[in-house]
């Protein structure tokens, strides 16, 4: 529950006026006053013409002691010693409604109560920052307990707010001064206090009164006042405190991966060496990983000047012992703005980028582990020697190429009317890379996966393991294997040698992966597939290598030669992209709403309907958003940054509803 919505149902659970049970349950504020009344003895005099006596002594009385109320204890606190998580929403009122001004949504937060709850209007603080802590629990039980998790949301009275509970009788217990628990529902624990900060008052809540008092000086008296980064939303996970606590089970992840591997291995001494090699070896790194991770920040703001939304996720590192880490510093030197080649790709792209690649050489380790445990475990299975080593080199020799490369996307205008092809075709679309260098070490790679894939003894050696998976009658697993062939092919721009390779996946296959699961409208009409293509082209142009892959091996040879087309239309043309041209990176891009058309029709909307509904958009779904990469030597530092222009979000306003009144009605995942 947010802490919004928290506040709302901890105020007005209480009404009668509400239908919902699990509203009900969780009334929770009432006004407690007490009065103090003096109390005056005294004796009146007697009247009239009778006798004067002698006055009565009357003994005094004492006045009634005066009790003092302890004034509220608004010290500051600093943050708990294991303290691992805190965000705050600065202003949830202002970011809200602006974004939904933009999407052309007419909402006001404030528009959530009901008609019957709008004396909440003034207690409530809309726009002071809702905020979120978390800590390990000191004295939890068990061997990881769970943590202490409290939000809170500003209050512009504390009286306001338990005036409001008294006239809907929620019960409340003074703990202290200033400080009041409200309610006694089940699976929610909360506590009115005065606070520091913007506003006089905030409500805390957990959901267990453990959470609410442990973290409640914190929430109300420190989280108020920590000087965070001036952001509209923001999240930080800090990994010391638990790195620290947990050092002795963090230290037996080695053990524990030790009992696992028992369970993976086959009691062959060469596989089983080369699994134990990779399994700790992926413990080491992943030990190494999180000892050198100190800090994850997600945030968000929202510029009305550049009208732009910008989101970063911020990785920050304490060390440097990682493989992981130590590779991506190597690519520090190499960072770049988008280079020319990457406005040379074609302008209708859905979706581009660039990235310096990883330093030459450095995946190799990783790519002759994997190949010899695979060889390994062939040979376990008894595989012939050529199978063996055609599939061990297809993997060693995927590792060693150059990583350096630009790449781009986009939609097939012309979709099968088969369901297979027409999901095959809206998925793979055309995708284009180019890498620097000949094609050589590719080219040698596609052929060692070609030949592991068409060698008739890999069929033998898969029904073994997973003949459970098909019927008993199959006695051959070929049908369902993919095929691959090669032929030279011929492409316009470039050099002699370019060669095509298309993988056929078996119908069969995907009918036992998928039956009746997938639609049948929309595109050309045409005749049942026995199978599902996906081709690859490999094209030298004298400096580079181009690859691309596309189920249309005709359409991608057209794609490869516009490149080459002076009269193409490219992204140096294309608006929205100056932010990709300064900065030096080590990756970057752009993604457009319409490289997500092919997931809308997953979801139900017919391909058809998707292409009207995106052409119906007020910016069509072609708005970038722009992705980049950023690393910094201090730390170090990595973040990944996206920008989602204004007129991106007015789109998805428009598409959102529109395709909520389509999914289902044919989705790929619809029961027949």
């Amino acid at each position: 529950m947010t802490p919004p919505t928290a506040l709302l149902v901890v105020l007005w659970a209480g009404s009668s006026t509400l239908e919902s049970p699990a509203m009900s349950k969780l009334r929770l504020l009432s006004l407690h006053s007490v009065s103090l009344t003096a109390l005056v003895l005294g004796a009146l005099p007697a009247c009239g013409g009778a006798p004067k006596q002698e006055a009565l002594a009357v003994p005094a009385v004492a006045a009634a002691p005066v009790v003092k109320e302890e004034p509220p204890d608004l010290t500051p606190v600093a943050a708990p010693a294991d303290l691992i998580a805190l965000g705050r929403f600065r202003t949830p009122k202002t970011a809200l409604e602006t974004v939904s001004a933009w999407a052309s949504f007419p909402f006001k937060l404030h528009d959530l109560l009901p008609s019957e709850m709008h004396d909440l209007e003034t207690v409530i603080a809309w726009d002071a920052p809702l905020e979120l802590a978390v800590a390990l629990d000191p004295d939890g039980e068990g061997k990881v307990p769970e943590p202490l998790t409290v939000a809170s949301i500003g209050l512009n009275s504390l009286d306001g707010a338990l005036s409001v509970a008294r006239a809907h009788g929620q019960p409340v217990k003074a703990l202290r001064s200033g400080v009041y628990r409200v309610g006694d529902a089940d699976g929610i624990s909360c506590v009115a206090a005065l606070a520091l900060g913007t506003t006089p008052a905030r409500l805390v809540c957990g959901h267990r009164s453990r959470d609410v008092d442990g973290l409640l000086g914190y929430a109300t008296r420190g989280l108020p006042n920590e000087v965070l980064p001036s952001r509209d939303f923001q999240v930080e996970l800090r990994l010391a405190p638990v790195k620290k606590k947990y050092a002795a089970e963090i230290g037996s992840a080695r053990m524990m991966g030790g009992f696992l591997l028992r369970q993976a291995q086959l009691d062959n001494p060469r596989f089983d060496r080369a699994l134990a090699d990779t399994a700790y070896g992926l413990i080491d790194e992943s030990l190494a990983f999180l000892g050198d991770l100190d800090k994850l920040r997600l945030e968000a703001t929202i510029d009305p000047t550049k009208n732009q939304v910008d989101a970063r996720l911020d990785m920050k590192f304490a060390g440097q012992k990682s493989w992981l880490v130590q590779a991506q510093l190597e690519t520090l030197p190499l960072a770049t703005p988008a280079p020319d080649l990457f406005w040379q790709l074609p302008a209708d792209s859905t979706s581009a980028g660039y990235s310096v690649g990883w330093k030459p050489g450095r995946l190799k380790p990783l790519g002759h582990a994997l190949g010899e445990l695979l060889d390994a475990y062939l040979d376990a299975q008894k595989a012939p020697a050529k199978l063996r080593e055609q599939a061990s080199k297809s993997i060693e020799l995927a590792f060693d190429q150059n990583t350096k490369q630009v790449r781009a996307q986009g939609d097939l205008p012309d979709v099968p009317k088969d369901a297979l092809l027409a999901a095959d075709y809206r998925m793979f679309g055309w995708q284009l890379a180019g890498i620097d260098g000949e094609p050589k070490q590719l080219l040698a790679s596609l052929d060692a996966f070609s030949a592991t894939l068409n060698n008739r003894d890999l069929s033998k050696v898969l029904k073994e393991r997973i003949s459970g998976f098909f019927d008993p009658h199959v006695k051959s697993l070929e049908e369902y294997l993919p095929k691959v062939s090669s032929h030279a092919v011929t492409v316009k721009g470039f050099k002699a040698g370019a060669k095509a390779y298309r993988v056929d996946m078996p119908r069969a296959l995907f009918e036992k992966l998928a039956k009746n699961e997938l639609t049948t409208e929309g595109g050309k009409p045409g005749k049942e597939a026995k199978s599902v293509p996906v081709a690859m082209v490999v094209a030298y142009d004298g400096q580079r290598t181009w690859l691309g892959v596309s189920p249309d091996e005709k359409a991608l040879i057209g794609r490869l030669e516009a490149l080459k087309d002076p009269k193409a239309a490219v992204l140096s043309s294309r608006a929205g992209l100056d932010e990709l041209k300064a900065k030096p990176r080590i990756a970057g891009g752009f993604l457009t709403l319409t490289r997500f058309a092919g997931q809308l029709t997953a979801l139900g909307t017919r391909p058809d309907d998707v292409q009207r509904l995106l052409a119906a958009l007020p910016h069509h779904g072609e708005t970038p958003m722009i992705m980049s990469y950023d690393l910094s030597a201090q730390g170090p530092d990595l973040s990944v940054n996206l920008t989602v222009p204004r007129a991106a979000i007015e789109d998805l306003g428009a598409l959102v509803p529109a395709v909520a009144l389509t999914v289902g009605k044919n989705s790929i995942l619809a029961a027949p």
